[in-house]
């Protein structure tokens, strides 16, 4: 079948990005022609076949933030070109499904003249993430498509309950290294965009209030965005540059992954959360709060990392402490996670979406 994937842009280095290029694969091992569509056309950050095609909308994603009026009028141009030019590349590809990862990319085809029934919507976000605006369209128009996947079983059953049916379909591991960390550096890491759902802010307290620098450990946080400033002032503040490193997004993840010992998350939501499943592959403990949705579904508590009640940064504190004190526990934790992640391998949610494809989407 031919099939037109639609998304924003994936030169950005984020979960999403990452789970639509192995989407994409999923796609070309079982022969579909695939035609990726981006608004800025720019190169994937993550490796993409060569036998899929790729076109751009050429249409400009940043928006001046400082004046309101203008930013409403670039968002309306952006929709009306966005409309206009993919109404022609769909019209042309004679496309059987059109896959999408986000209300707003479904209004936008929607509104291109592409029929309900042959979209594909793989949600990656917590329901409760999204603003009232999002809600409506999510309310409207995902119970009458062709296919909906959701990554997290709570919000699979947000969808159900709201008569919406859906499918619930976990990411995939990107990678599963054949050696783990061996827990012994002392170095916790966390990875994410710097914004405010992130909660670095959060983490910087917490792990100014822990024993870390008394241990000897550093907190390594990876990651761009709006909030680098803020969190470089906090950390000068609370006099931790000693203890905390900032580093820019990297193609060497693996590597990053397998010099830490420790993952710590303190998102106040996540789609799955697959930074969570990432580490763990690496043989990683990870402690999270138990935001929704993702984590509850990756983490069990005190068998392969650690999930903290929501405003419990007491017990948050304490775990912490206790995993940079026991290299043992660690160890155990560890081993755990580099098992019971195995659930998510590729292979298994490949078969599952392929079948899927087969059953929802029919020549």
């Amino acid at each position: 079948m031919k099939v037109i994937v639609y998304f924003n842009s994936l030169a950005p280095a984020g979960g999403i990005e990452r789970v639509i290029s192995s989407h994409i694969k999923f796609f070309i091992n079982k022969s579909h022609d695939v035609t990726l569509i981006t608004k800025d056309g720019l190169e994937s950050y993550y490796s993409i076949p060569n036998s899929v095609k790729t076109k751009s909308l050429s249409v400009k994603l940043n928006y001046d933030m400082n004046n309101r009026c203008k930013r409403f009028f670039q968002i309306f141009i952006n929709l009306a070109k966005t409309i206009k030019n993919f109404r022609k590349i769909y019209k042309e590809s004679n496309a059987d499904i059109v896959y999408v990862v986000h209300p707003l990319c479904l209004l936008e085809i929607f509104l291109s003249g592409v029929k309900l029934s042959n979209i594909f919507v793989t949600e990656h976000a917590s329901y409760e993430a999204y603003n009232s605006i999002y809600k409506f369209i999510i309310k409207r128009l995902y119970g009458k498509v062709g296919l909906l996947t959701v990554p997290t079983k709570l919000d699979s059953s947000i969808y159900s309950a709201m008569d919406i049916n859906n499918y619930y379909l976990p990411n995939p591991l990107p990678f599963y290294p054949s050696n783990s960390s061996e827990l012994s550096n002392k170095i916790a890491l966390n990875i994410g965009r710097l914004v405010n759902d992130k909660r670095h802010e959060l983490l910087i307290h917490i792990w100014a209030k822990s024993r870390a620098e008394e241990l000897g450990w550093k907190l390594k946080i990876i990651g761009v965005g709006e909030n680098y400033k803020d969190i470089v002032n906090l950390i000068k503040e609370l006099g931790l540059e000693d203890s905390i490193l900032l580093s820019n997004t990297t193609t060497k993840i693996v590597k990053e992954y397998l010099e830490s010992s420790l993952f710590l998350l303190t998102s106040i939501n996540e789609g799955f959360g697959l930074v969570l499943a990432e580490s763990m592959t690496c043989g990683v403990p990870c402690i999270s709060f138990n935001c929704p949705s993702g984590p509850r579904d990756i983490i069990r508590d005190s068998f392969n990392g650690y999930l903290i009640d929501e405003g419990s940064i007491d017990l948050y504190i304490n775990r912490l402490n206790k995993l940079m004190e026991s290299e043992r526990l660690r160890r155990e934790l560890g081993r755990n996670a580099k098992i019971d992640i195995l659930k998510f391998q590729e292979k298994n949610i490949s078969e599952e979406f392929s079948n899927l494809i087969s059953n929802s989407f029919r020549k």
